[in-house]
């Protein structure tokens, strides 16, 4: 499963930064997708739950909450 995620919300290091201190560093794949990114997630069934956990760092991070 795919993640599109704009380049004005977030950079490259950041978004490897919280894979990492999600515990997902090798899971997740990163892609450039033209002047933004691709995060791709392995299909699993635990795939939605993995996203919403890696959305929910992002949103902590802006709001600069590390509550995980």
């Amino acid at each position: 499963m795919n993640l599109f995620i704009s380049s004005k919300e977030y950079d490259y290091h950041t978004l490897v930064k919280v894979a990492e201190m999600a515990g997902l560093a090798g899971v997740v794949g990163f892609h450039q997708a033209g002047d933004d990114y691709l995060v791709t997630f392995p299909d699993s069934d635990k795939t939605e739950a993995l996203i919403a956990d890696y959305k929910g760092r992002l949103k902590d991070l802006e709001n600069n909450i590390w509550s995980h």
